[in-house]
This record gives structure tokens, C-alpha cells and sequence, in this order.
């Protein structure tokens, strides 16, 4: 291990790393190369990595191979090897600059949690020993997306589980702020690979950054977010590619004084004029439905929906329940809404109707929701004419509008869409 450097000077600097910016070992070696510069600087450093490229995914094909319904505690053992990887190849990384540096578990730096395998939630941070490493002057990593539950077992976080160990790292070291390093510079309004009119926000608020995250585009998980809104962490969303100013996110401005007097406009107005932040565009994407009138209100099917899902990737799902109809309904995978579909026909042999369907693209709508959705699907309808599609959906949830189209429609839409709800 090289010797330490002084303790830092200009405060704590929380970095979280994605696995597509640490994918490689040369990939490792040039985020080392930039972390040194930031630790010259004065900052002390706490690096929080995912599991590097797609490990996760191979290690759960791995998992379904051995046992096609895993026990979850087991999954989490497995699961919260892939990060520990990265972190230990990272150190070396950057010992081999000259730069000492420590690797620690999400057990070891005190990531405490409840006892809910696989879907974990953080109930406190001690990170005592990440205090004694960076006085020492070591630039400290760690494992993201795991902790060690109440009842003392390792635990993983879910899904962009990384992104709110390095949130809840960062409040409770009282950091500077937290930095979300990606493959792009910031937030867009749509994939600037996809769309090149795409602009990047300079700065959004932590409710929009929620709204944005809403629509599974994989930014920053929600949850991340949610957890700086409540401890105040400044947050920026930015590449570790290319230098670049990113996305600052933070508490909403306070309105001037003389606007107290002036009426709240309702966000959107009449639909017309909606102007939604970003345009998420799912490529492939399928729907997946059950309704019917079953004799027990839906118990029945809605645990069978339960067991269903599992850890399968619905990106999201609808449930309407009354004394006449119970329908249930989800976004997502077509390979994860097949096998969800394989388990429902029980429901379906019992009277449940199953509707299918494949083939999709999706686009997510996230923003300050308009005075209506009606009035803003009205709005879309002129527009879909014109790119010649009349084979379309929509379905609102929460702050998101998601347009489902033929996948084969989604060239033709895309960049029309992005240019009449987005304007320069």
C-alpha cells in the first residue's frame, strides 16, 4: 500500500462510478489517472463503483442456472461479489499512480439495513472507518449497491442500489457533494446519441430530478434521489468519459418576494402548451395485461401476480380494483413480461383475460404533470397524425406519460416529438 498523502483540505468529494465507466481495465485506469488529479486538488475522496460492465447480469443468468428461483439470500451473496470486484481492481489502480488508496465492503464502512434481501433499504450509515481513512489521507472505495442487515447478513440494494450508497455516504459524511459519474454529460432532454437537437439542464431541482428518474431511464435511481432531497446532499450528474459541466440537482429556488402576490399558474395550462423535461425512448418494450371479475375481489390473482414478478424488470405497472373490474397491468422486458405471462395462465383458465402484446417502443414524458392528461393526450394526437401513426397508447403514471408506438414508428416520431414538446 503507498504511503499516505495530508489529509484533505477542501472538503469530501463523493464519487459513484457506473459499470459502463469501469468496464474494462483501461477503463480503470483512466478513471484512477482522474481521481488522482481530483485528490491533488485537495479533496478527499470516497469512490463508490458498480460491478464492472454487465457482470451483475451474468452473475444472475449464473444464479438461474443453478436454480431457476434462487433463495434471495443466497442471490444476495452472490450478487454483492461484482462490486467487491471492481472496488479491489480500482485500488490497485490507483496504488499503481502513487495514490494510496483503500477498498472497503458496504458491511465494512457500516451501511446498515433492513432485513429485505435483494430490495434492501438503508436504515442507517456510521462510516466511522471511512472518517479514520480519509484523516489518514487515503482516497477510500467502496463496494455500492450492499450492506449488512440488522440481523447481521449481507444485503443488496436492488436495482441502481449504487447510486444511493453513494447519496447516503455522502450525508453522512457531510460532503461537498455527491457526484453521479455516467457514459453522458449530465441530463438531457432526450438521448443526445438519438436525438441530436437533445440539450442538457444545467440544473434541476430534486422534485424534477424525481420526476425524471420516474421514467426508468437509468440516470440515477430514484430512490438516490429521494435520499439527497431529505438529507440535502448537492448532487451532479456528469460523465467520467469527457470533461464536461454535467447536471447540478438541488432544492428549488425560493420564489422572489413580490411573486407571493402573483396566482400559481397550473403547470402545463390546458395540455396544449405542456413542456415535459425529458423524452425517454425504450426501443423494445412490451405490455402485458389481466382483467376480469374473479368471485374473491382479486386476492387470488393478485398474489399469483406477486410470485409472478419476482425480480423480473417491469419498468412499471397499473393496478385497478372495484366491485366490477380488477385489471392488472405492466410495462417492461419482453423476455421478463414472456415468462410473466407463462405464470399468469392459471388466472386466465379461471375467466382472467390475457392481453400480450410485443413489438413496442416506448417513450416517457417526465415533467410537472399539465392541469389534465386528457388535454395533453389530445395535444399529442395532431402530431401522431402527421408522422402517419395511428396505431398508439398512453398511460399515465404518477409525473411520467408513457406513448407506446410500434417499435418500427419510433424513428419517424422521435426527433418530431422531441422538437414540438422540447422547442429550442
Amino acid at each position: 500500500m503507498s504511503a499516505p498523502l495530508p489529509p484533505p483540505d477542501r472538503g469530501i468529494l463523493v464519487r459513484k462510478y457506473g459499470g459502463s465507466s469501469l468496464a474494462s481495465i483501461d477503463r480503470l485506469r483512466a478513471v484512477a489517472r482522474d481521481l488522482v488529479a481530483q485528490r491533488a486538488e485537495g479533496y478527499g475522496l470516497v469512490v463508490v463503483v458498480s460491478a464492472m460492465g454487465r457482470s451483475t447480469d451474468e452473475l444472475l443468468h449464473l444464479a438461474r442456472q443453478a436454480n431457476p428461483e434462487p433463495p434471495r439470500r443466497e442471490l444476495d451473496m452472490l450478487l454483492s461479489v461484482g462490486e467487491r470486484i471492481t472496488m479491489s481492481l480500482l485500488s490497485m489502480a490507483l496504488a499503481a499512480e502513487q495514490c494510496p488508496a483503500i477498498s472497503y465492503t458496504g458491511s465494512q464502512v457500516g451501511i446498515i439495513t433492513d432485513t429485505s434481501h435483494t430490495d434492501a433499504r438503508i436504515v442507517e450509515v456510521r462510516a466511522d472507518r471511512v472518517r479514520r481513512s480519509l484523516a489518514e489521507g487515503f482516497v477510500v472505495v467502496v463496494a455500492g449497491f450492499q450492506g449488512v442487515s440488522v440481523d447481521r447478513e449481507i444485503t443488496t440494494l436492488g436495482r441502481g442500489g449504487s447510486d444511493t450508497t453513494a447519496v447516503a455516504l455522502a450525508a453522512a459524511l457531510g460532503a461537498t457533494r455527491c457526484e453521479i459519474l455516467k457514459d453522458v454529460d449530465g441530463v438531457f432532454t432526450a438521448d443526445p446519441r438519438k436525438v441530436p437537437g437533445a440539450r442538457r439542464h444545467a440544473t434541476l431541482t430534486y422534485d424534477e430530478m424525481e420526476q425524471v428518474a420516474a421514467t426508468g431511464c437509468g440516470v440515477i435511481h430514484a430512490r438516490a434521489v429521494e435520499y439527497a432531497r431529505r438529507h440535502g446532499v448537492p448532487l451532479l450528474v456528469g460523465s467520467s468519459f469527457v470533461p464536461g459541466p454535467g447536471t447540478r440537482v438541488g432544492p428549488s429556488s425560493p420564489p422572489p418576494a413580490t411573486a407571493a402576490a402573483t396566482p400559481a399558474t397550473p403547470p402545463g395550462g390546458n395540455g396544449a402548451d405542456w413542456r415535459p423535461l425529458t423524452i425517454d425512448a425504450r426501443e423494445d418494450a412490451a405490455l402485458l395485461a389481466l382483467a376480469g371479475e374473479p368471485a374473491d375481489g382479486g386476492a387470488a390473482w393478485a398474489r399469483l401476480v406477486a410470485d409472478a414478478v419476482g425480480r423480473e424488470a417491469i419498468v412499471a405497472e397499473w393496478l385497478e380494483q372495484s366491485a366490477e373490474q380488477w385489471r392488472w397491468e405492466a410495462l417492461g422486458e419482453p423476455a421478463a413480461l414472456a415468462k410473466i405471462h407463462a405464470a399468469l395462465a392459471p388466472a386466465a383458465a379461471a375467466g382472467g383475460r390475457l392481453r400480450f402484446r410485443r413489438g413496442l417502443a416506448c417513450l416517457s414524458l417526465a415533467g410537472p404533470p399539465p392541469a389534465g392528461w386528457t388535454a395533453a393526450r389530445a395535444a399529442l394526437a395532431p402530431l401522431l397524425e402527421a408522422c402517419d401513426i395511428t396505431d398508439w397508447e398512453t398511460r399515465a403514471d404518477g409525473a411520467v406519460l408513457r406513448l407506446l408506438v410500434p417499435a418500427a414508428a419510433l424513428p419517424r416520431l422521435l426527433a418530431p416529438l422531441h422538437a414540438a414538446l422540447l422547442p429550442a
